[in-house]
Order: C-alpha cells, then sequence, then structure tokens
C-alpha cells in the first residue's frame, strides 16, 4: 500500500468491503492509466487489497515514469496480480496481454500544466483516448471508463444553477483555459462515437474537484495547495477573494465511485461523482484549513502563468443522485476529508 497509515488503510478496506458485484473481475485483467496519479492510486491499492481476498484480478498499471511507480507500489513488486507497462496514450497502445477492462484516468489535472502544457492535456484527452478506445475495439474489451471531470460542465447559466448529467452550460473555446474542458468534451464524444459505430460497452465518471493524500506535493489546485499549507503549518495565501463554490469529493470516495461505474453504471451513461452535502467557498475551505493550526489566509495577486490555468467559473455545483441511484455513496464530507488528508500527509511528508 503506497502510504502508512492508519486512516488510508481503512479506507482502502471500506473500498474493497463495497457491496459491488466483483465476480465481474474474478481471474480478468484490467488496464489502468494514470495509475500513478491520485485517483489511480487509490484505484490500485483498492484492487490489490481486494485481490487479498481472492479476488484474483490482474492489473496492468500504465503511465510514463517507471521510477515513480516503482515508488508508489513498491509493495507490490514481484506480485502475480500487478505488473507496470510503460505507456504512453498520444501514441498506439499495443500490449501482448489479453485485457478485459480498461480505466483511463491519465490526464493533466492542475492548473500550472493547463497554461504550461495546454497541447499534452489536450492530446491526452482526445488522442489519447481514441487511442484507448481502438485497442478495446481490437481487444474485444468488455467495458471502458472514461474518467471525465466536472469542467465539461462549463460555466453556469444562472449562478443557481445545479449541474445534473444533462446541464450544459458556457465555453470560451477560443482561449487556452478552454483546452482541458473541450478536450474532455471531445473525449465523450469519443466515447459515444465509439458506442454507436463499434459496439463498445462504455460508462464515464465525470468527478468534482478531487483531493486527498496521494496528491502529487506539486499539484497546483487551489485546494491541493491549501492542503499543503495546513501540512507545513503555514498562513494558506489566496489568490483571489475566494468566493467560488464548487463540489468536492474525497479521492477514495471518487475511486470508489468509478468502481461503481466501472461495475454498476449502463453503456452510454455519465455519472457525476460528487459529494452532495455542505457547499464550501474557497475562502471557506481555507478558514477551515487554516483554523486547524491557529493560522491565518492572506490575500495576494496571482502571477500571470498562474492566472492562465485558473479557471473563470464562479460556481460549479453538481448533483449525485444518478450515481447514488447505483448504490454508491461517499464517506468523507469536505471538512472531515480535508482534515483526514491534513493528518495524514503530516505523518509522511517531511
Amino acid at each position: 500500500m503506497y502510504i502508512k497509515h492508519e486512516l488510508y488503510a481503512a479506507d482502502i478496506a471500506g473500498i474493497a468491503a463495497e457491496n459491488l458485484p466483483w465476480q465481474k473481475l474474478a481471474n480478468k485483467t484490467l488496464l489502468l492509466t494514470g495509475a500513478t496519479g491520485l485517483i489511480g492510486t487509490v484505484l490500485v491499492d483498492a484492487l490489490m487489497k481486494k485481490n487479498r481476498y481472492g479476488l484474483n484480478l490482474t492489473i496492468l498499471a500504465a503511465g510514463r515514469n517507471e521510477k515513480i511507480s516503482a515508488e508508489r507500489f513498491a509493495d507490490y513488486a514481484g506480485d502475480k496480480n500487478f505488473r507496470f507497462v510503460k505507456l504512453d496514450v498520444n501514441s498506439p497502445i499495443e500490449i501482448a496481454d489479453s485485457v478485459d477492462f480498461v480505466i483511463h484516468a491519465a490526464s493533466n489535472t492542475h492548473p500550472l500544466l493547463y497554461s504550461t502544457k495546454p497541447v499534452e492535456t489536450m492530446t491526452a484527452n482526445i488522442l489519447g483516448t481514441h487511442n484507448l478506445l481502438e485497442f478495446c475495439r481490437v481487444k474485444n474489451v468488455s467495458r471502458f471508463v472514461f474518467v471525465s471531470s466536472v469542467e465539461i460542465y462549463g460555466k453556469a447559466l444562472r449562478p443557481e444553477d445545479i449541474f445534473d448529467e444533462k446541464y450544459c452550460g458556457y465555453i470560451d473555446c477560443n482561449t487556452l483555459r478552454a483546452g482541458y474542458p473541450e478536450s474532455k468534451r471531445a473525449g465523450e464524444a469519443l466515447c459515444q462515437a465509439y458506442i454507436s459505430q463499434h459496439g463498445l460497452d462504455v460508462t464515464i465518471a465525470r468527478l468534482s474537484r478531487v483531493y486527498g493524500a496521494t496528491i502529487r506535493l506539486d499539484d497546483s489546485k487551489a485546494m491541493s495547495e491549501f492542503i499543503m499549507n495546513g501540512v507545513r503549518g503555514e498562513d494558506i495565501v489566496l489568490k483571489s477573494q475566494g468566493l467560488p463554490r464548487f463540489s468536492y469529493c474525497c479521492a477514495t470516495d471518487a475511486a470508489c465511485g468509478i468502481l461503481y461505474c466501472l461495475l454498476n453504471g449502463n453503456c452510454g451513461e455519465a455519472y457525476n461523482v460528487a459529494d452532495s452535502s455542505e457547499i464550501l467557498s474557497l475562502r471557506e475551505i481555507a478558514e477551515y484549513i487554516s483554523g486547524l493550526n491557529g493560522r491565518k489566509v492572506i490575500f495576494e495577486l496571482p502571477t500571470e502563468t498562474q492566472r492562465k490555468g485558473f479557471s473563470v467559473v464562479v460556481n460549479a455545483i453538481m448533483t449525485n443522485d444518478k450515481l447514488r441511484g447505483l448504490g454508491w455513496s461517499p464517506k468523507d464530507d469536505t471538512r472531515s476529508g480535508v482534515k483526514k488528508t491534513v493528518e495524514i500527509l503530516r505523518s509522511i511528508v517531511k
């Protein structure tokens, strides 16, 4: 397991204990892209935990950096059910193994990369998705899960709007920042095209803003930076008035939601993966985290590079009724999830 902490271990055990039709995965092979990422790491840990109970699922953990994989998944070295696959999704996928399921979770997911690597951000979501769908077609894969984003909804047409799976807001496509949401939209459209033209079985998991103990320490999302400020006992620097209100989801709950899409979802359907309890503004979250340490919130103007990567969305609040209908429910709200994340990371970050 990547993180040696009782709270993280309890969450992983909780995912493995979910009332899911796990037998669908028994003696099968699953390819996971973005395996060393925030959510991919949790998925690997949860599925390997389930293997301890006799699932016998082979996990092909795909990524571009073998060193990072070796560090994150050191506990699984030599395990017959785990193998790292060096893979760039922007190139045609060539894997000799028989593959039964694919989860595509590889994507740039934080603002600094949106502004400094906009081409790579788009190609992973469009070209990478196409390459994986084509791989699924050739390999006759049983199900493909595309991990999408709340960003596909764009800017709410009215401040009070709540995003269900049929909502479609505004995106100014003639901007640098549009690359991420527009490419996720295109990725979803590709999934529908392959369902219609080639009969693939595909479900889509639309994630809210996700945080958790498996974050990269250089993640530039506001929530991740706030959490790291809390871990280090620092004041929190807020580069705006902090008015936007977003739906969030702890990485362990998000990973569990993806598994519900994989095992219980209906072909062609998209499912919001979000906590729907108390919705806090960025400022309220910053004040909550700083309060855990007796620190304060400082307001500061962003740099030009930071500003280019920021979302212009004011409110992005998602319903999760559809995913709850499959049996999923989040275990953490924003306050409990953030507090737990800070506690876990304090024990491992020097």
